[in-house]
């Protein structure tokens, strides 16, 4: 059934495609350089720093990426294709100017291809074709940023996974996506059974019933996902609730996930919830400030058949409109440096466990993970009437693990188990738009580690703050 849907929508899209007329390319593209230092992620500042990842690949310490984009894009009355294509990568000699080898891939010495070949690494980062039968019927396919709650706290699924679905605007007041997800579909090559061990399929149907007018309005969108995880013999569907509303000056938004389901081998169940809530307060163009609340619930016993900590598809907090920043610590790849264990682009510590994972990027993330909750105020701005171009954002989390007792204590500690606070974040970014074209943004961001920290490292480390300083210099076109 689910493979014979996805070839009936290849065909549908393939002969909504033979169209007689051509149409103009219009071409758009960014550049961004990203000179940037990371700081003690283990915080220890006597222990020397491990590699942590981000889009460039892994690095530490100080480095620069680049995140370089070539765009074209053209279109009908009905149907339209967009491409991007993308080199991402922490600058060096190997890579900057020629294609990277391994060792196992270096030609032998001498051949005719022992030096790399001239040119960098470059592929299409991004892609999505449509074609619009109607205006409550459109078809769309390629591997775009595709979403269910990126709108409000992210917890669920926001990434440029391959899909194919369906979605429309059936009234003024109603819409709604239907989406098959490819997520991963490795096959062991050579086996016998051609197992696809590295299988997993997410399908989302996600509508949006708007309502009230200018001055008051609000959406709801009922959401219902089922993460079909063969790679990791899981099954789960996750029904939730996402709403964002204005009332004058006052913005709320809010979304409510639950997990339901289970291991197929072990037949451990999995109940699993999340949640966020925030309100911004649109004061004035200098000054928006908010206060927002995020919950993911742990697990407090790694050996009982129960699994309860909260493992979406892809946690996107940290393109989030509320708490969300491009660049602060907490959105970087923590599970690097132990202790919170946040996968990159994740505000929740999933990766705290290899056991009963389920998911999250890179289907690494561990339902016995502890959970979180996070209380964050902030506030952003444009600060025009100061100096004409310059913006703000400016925000403070305390982090609290939900459960501790998988946790473990750190050598010589004496406590039981670590202590719930896991510590504060600060962010700072500040941005410069010199002209439409180019603009500066530096972020400064620290995670000063509370006890639910300092519990688990060993009494012999000098326990200290991890932090960010990143300079984005980006121009478009």
């Amino acid at each position: 059934m689910r493979k014979g849907f996805v070839v009936l929508l290849a065909v549908v899209l393939v002969a909504a495609f033979a169209l007689p007329a051509m149409a103009d390319v219009s071409f758009f593209g960014t550049a961004r350089v990203i000179p940037t230092y990371y700081k003690d992620f283990d915080f220890d500042s006597e222990h020397p720093d491990v590699a942590t990842l981000n889009e460039g690949g892994f690095t530490f310490g100080e480095h620069i990426r680049g995140e370089l984009r070539l765009g074209w894009k053209a279109g009908g009355d009905k149907w339209k294709i967009m491409m991007i294509a993308e080199s991402d990568l922490i600058f060096n000699k190997n890579n900057a100017d020629r294609s990277f080898y391994t060792s196992s891939q270096q030609p032998a010495t001498g051949s005719a291809t022992a030096v790399p070949n001239a040119g960098a690494e470059f592929g299409i980062e991004r892609a999505e074709f449509s074609y619009a039968f109607a205006s409550a019927f459109e078809l769309f396919t390629g591997w775009p940023i595709s979403a269910v709650d990126i709108g409000t706290g992210g917890l669920l699924y926001g990434d440029d996974h391959p899909i194919i679905g369906v979605r429309g605007k059936v009234t003024d007041n109603f819409k709604y996506q239907l989406v098959y997800v490819a997520i991963q579909n490795a096959s062991v090559i050579g086996s016998s059974t051609s197992t696809l061990t590295g299988d997993w399929r997410a399908y989302f149907l996600k509508p949006e019933f708007s309502f009230g007018t200018a001055s008051a309005k609000a959406t709801l969108s009922p959401i219902l996902l089922f993460s079909d995880n063969r790679a990791n013999n899981a099954k789960i569907a996750y029904y939730g609730l996402e709403g964002i509303g204005q009332i004058g000056m006052i913005k709320p938004s809010f979304e409510v996930i639950y997990a339901d389901g289970e291991f197929r081998a072990t037949s451990r169940d999995i109940k699993a919830y999340a949640a966020f809530a925030g309100v911004e307060l649109a004061l004035n163009k200098a000054f928006n400030p908010y206060i927002a609340g995020r919950y993911t619930s742990g697990d407090d016993d790694d050996a009982d058949s129960d699994v309860e900590g909260f493992v979406g598809i892809t946690d996107i907090g940290r393109f989030s409109p509320l708490m969300g920043m491009d660049g602060n610590i907490l959105g970087e790849h923590l599970s690097s440096g132990a202790f919170y264990n946040s996968p990159l682009y994740s505000y929740e510590p999933g990766r705290s466990f290899s056991t009963n994972r389920y998911g999250g990027i890179g289907n690494l993330s561990s339902g016995d993970n502890p959970g979180s909750k996070i209380l964050a105020v902030g506030a952003k701005g444009s600060l025009d009437d100061f100096a004409k171009g310059l913006s703000y954002k400016g925000q403070v989390f305390g982090i609290w693990f939900d459960k501790t007792e998988n946790l473990s204590v750190g050598a010589g500690k004496t406590v039981s188990k670590p202590d719930k606070y896991a510590g504060t974040t600060f962010d700072l970014q500040l941005k410069y738009d010199f002209s439409q074209n180019f603009s500066a943004t530096y972020i400064g961001s620290v995670f000063l580690p509370g006890d639910g920290i300092k519990d688990q490292q060993a009494t012999t480390a000098d326990d200290t703050f991890a932090s960010v300083n990143t300079l984005q210099l980006a121009w478009t076109y």
